[in-house]
């Protein structure tokens, strides 16, 4: 059985594979930082040959994603991975997807004062 924190939050990642860029920027941006309050991960794979340039904006890494009413996220919860990059090497493909996973874990509990269940 898997239990819970104390507050009752489970950890979830969200695991999207697109072939194409969003069409509605603004709303999935104002979303993401919703959810950034929230146990979640979001690992987003970009199949096909597009740029993804809104993809990888969302991938904050570089810049704090802020709404378009200045609010700004509580934390990255986005990995953006374009497949072509990878797809010769999936031990390669594997780290790369996963790569942020644990530190937006461990900042989601840090954020609540919590430590993650062992």
């Amino acid at each position: 059985p898997t239990e819970t924190s104390p507050i009752g939050a489970c950890d979830h990642v969200l695991l999207i594979l697109t072939d194409g860029d969003i069409t509605d920027r603004q709303q999935t941006i104002r979303e993401i930082v919703a959810a950034s309050q929230e146990p979640l991960s979001i690992i987003i794979v970009g199949v096909g040959e597009e740029e993804f340039a809104d993809m990888e904006y969302l991938d904050s890494d570089k810049h704090a994603l802020v709404d378009e009413d200045g609010k700004a996220a509580g934390r990255d919860i986005v990995q953006f991975v374009p497949f072509q990059q990878c797809k010769d090497d999936l031990e390669h493909l594997t780290l790369t997807v996963l790569k942020e996973l644990p530190f937006q874990l461990l900042e989601y509990y840090c954020s609540k004062g919590q430590r993650p269940h062992a």
